[in-house]
């Protein structure tokens, strides 16, 4: 089996997604050698598809435009888009998307009218047109099924994987002392609205975290907006003990992890959360909040908080940086959850996704999706439907419950 993968949206601020895309290059040809990938890759790829080893890119068309992967059918199986969408659509051939979220049902007072109008022609039309969804966790296969449409049976969950860091190297713009005789939390993560990064910043400002000896570690991009996240911090009188040090080397992210007090989780939407097991990986013990897919990525391995409540952060980061045998606790419980997550798993569910896409394919369902589905996608929308509002309210609801076995911050 062939698999034809478009890697237009590779790109270095994708965040996890972008990691998932690489891991997943970097290791088929190893574990999947008789079923090759072929890249369907662009000129913006080059930076990160050079990081791979050459075995990976033994199969590799370079397009110019997406549509051109349509000239290149006859030498796949199977068409796989790895980023949420699927594009070109439909096409004559089995076709499999890995779906990452639908954050936009949420929270659509963090998108634009235009943002809106393209996540509901983008992901509802893939999802429907793919003949096999794959899901990076049990919540976002339930955002696939309560609020798309599509059937249980057509998704499979295949949780992603850490990229593996390298050896520790200390950030060379971290401050001095920080890490020795000054204990930090660690916070990686793009300054998108959802990582909740304000009421971070917030919960460093509120009385309960005042006199504690901890300070704030970010990294990440801030997408532009620097001068915001400066007027923030200033604003709240976090000089000294905020410090962002931008985009770092992988190597230097290893160290935060390995010499921090604590992985500090605020986000108050995840359809997975990488930093998550890089943490239990590294031993670091996690606080994050009790919403969407952290709970099915942590387990029992973090300390949960209402991530919306800044009073209740800042007690979390108190907690977690002042209470040794709880942390240890969640080091043990992270260690022993995170050989789960693991490449070969990742591989044989993509291997089963693909394989379910070509014995669901037929023409007449080739047929349904250029005759039908086709024509009602280019009928526009920037709105939310009632029955969506709804099911998202509900999901999250639900997904503000951790089992009972967790640690959860005390009223």
């Amino acid at each position: 089996m062939r698999i034809g993968i478009g890697l237009n949206l590779l790109a270095p601020d994708n965040g996890g997604v972008t990691n998932y895309a690489l891991t997943l290059l970097r290791h088929w040809p190893t574990l999947a050698p008789e079923h090759p990938l072929v890249l369907f890759s662009f000129d913006h790829n080059e930076p990160l598809l050079a990081t791979l080893p050459p075995e990976a890119r033994r199969h590799e068309i370079r397009l110019r435009t997406q549509e051109e992967a349509l000239d290149h059918f006859a030498a796949i199986d199977v068409y796989f888009c790895p980023f949420g969408t699927l594009w070109p659509r439909p096409v004559r051939k089995p076709s499999v998307l890995t779906f990452h979220d639908m954050q936009e049902r949420f929270y659509p007072e963090f998108f634009t009218e235009k943002e809106l109008a393209e996540r509901f022609f983008h992901y509802d039309w893939s999802l429907r047109m793919a003949d096999a969804v794959i899901t990076i966790s049990d919540f976002t296969r339930a955002m696939v099924t309560d609020l798309a449409g599509v059937a249980r049976s057509h998704c499979h969950v295949v949780p992603h994987v850490a990229d593996e860091l390298p050896a520790p190297v200390r950030p060379a713009n971290l401050p001095a002392g920080l890490g020795v005789e000054r204990r930090f939390v660690f916070y990686p993560a793009n300054f998108w609205r959802h990582k909740n990064h304000e009421r971070l910043l917030e919960a460093f400002a509120h009385e309960a975290l005042h006199g504690a000896p901890v300070e704030l570690v970010c990294t990440g991009s801030c997408l532009g907006r620097e001068e915001a996240w400066d007027g923030l911090v200033a604003r709240l009188g976090l000089g000294g003990r905020v410090h962002h040090l931008g985009k770092i080397a992988r190597s230097e992210i290893s160290w935060l992890f390995r010499n921090a007090r604590a992985l500090v989780f605020p986000s108050l939407f995840e359809g997975f959360g990488i930093p998550l097991l890089e943490a239990m990986t590294c031993g670091c013990p996690i606080a994050c909040g009790a919403n969407t897919s952290q709970p099915d990525v942590a387990g029992r391995a973090a300390l949960y908080f209402p991530a919306d409540d800044p009073g209740a952060i800042a007690r979390a980061v108190r907690r977690i940086d002042a209470d040794d045998a709880l942390r240890r606790r969640l080091i043990a419980a992270g260690l022993q959850r995170a050989p789960a997550f693991n490449v070969p798993r990742l591989v044989d569910g993509h291997l089963r996704a693909f394989t379910a896409a070509r014995n669901r394919y037929n023409p007449a369902r080739a047929w349904w999706n250029e005759r039908v589905r086709l024509p009602r996608s280019l009928r526009p929308r920037d709105t939310l439907t009632p029955h969506e509002r709804a099911a998202a309210a509900a999901l999250l609801r639900q997904r503000s419950q951790v089992p009972a076995d967790c640690e959860t911050l005390s009223p």
